[in-house]
């Protein structure tokens, strides 16, 4: 037997993990169960109007309550360095990097057995403790070559549509009008990962990578 309570903080890394509702385990049980409430009725109406947007706007909308702070935050950043990017952007090697954990059907960073991505799901631990892996990802390659795999949001929309959170075949088009140029290579990882091993070990590495390849600036894509 499940209570209400423990049904929707299911949809957080339990039983029912789901990423587009796991904001449902930051809610009240009353709140939940209005939003779900919510749901049900939009969806009921697009049976028979064949209209979805409803359905998208009420969840778009318990996601923004859920996760909104109680008052803005004060954004404090030490120890950063400012670089301003020097002269314009068109004339700048820019490269694509994403966290959303992109990488070349034939070249799984996990190896040829890795999971899937609701396999995923189960493994949060084990990604928030291991090290990152930077894919590699040549500038022309096509989006049906690409996939994506992650443990903190759900990757089956990137897997649908891969610009979601790699865009670049939208950098492609910009290169072509002039108004940017592209490394060769572009890169991506999984953003759940050792935050201390990507800071102190991972990045420093991956930067001196990327100078070598004479990238002027980055493009960031987080999830």
């Amino acid at each position: 037997m499940m209570t209400f309570g423990e049904f929707r903080r299911s949809f957080y890394y339990g039983d029912h993990a789901d990423m587009q509702f796991k904001y449902l385990a930051r809610m009240s049980d009353e709140v939940a169960a209005d939003t779900m409430a919510a749901l049900l009725q939009q969806l009921g109406a697009a049976f028979d109007t064949g209209d979805l947007e409803a359905v998208r706007r009420v969840a778009v909308e318990a996601q923004v309550r859920a996760y909104s702070p109680p008052e803005p935050p004060e954004v404090e950043v030490d120890g950063a360095p400012f670089a301003p990017l020097a002269g314009d952007l068109a004339d700048r090697r820019l490269t694509l990097i994403s966290a959303g954990g992109v990488f070349c059907v034939d070249d799984d960073p996990m190896g040829p057995d890795g999971p899937t991505q609701q396999e995923s799901l189960s493994l949060i631990k084990e990604f928030l403790r291991g090290a990152p892996t930077l894919s590699r990802i040549p500038v022309d390659t096509p989006a049906q070559r690409l996939t994506a795999r992650h443990p903190g949001y759900d990757a089956r929309t990137a897997q649908r549509d891969v610009a979601t959170v790699f865009p670049l075949a939208h950098l492609r088009s910009l290169a072509a009008e002039g108004r940017v140029r592209l490394a060769t290579e572009h890169y991506a990882f999984t953003g759940a990962t050792s935050h201390v091993r990507l800071r102190k070990d991972v990045a420093p590495r991956w930067a001196e990578h990327m100078a070598a390849r004479e990238v002027d600036a980055a493009f960031l894509v987080a999830t």
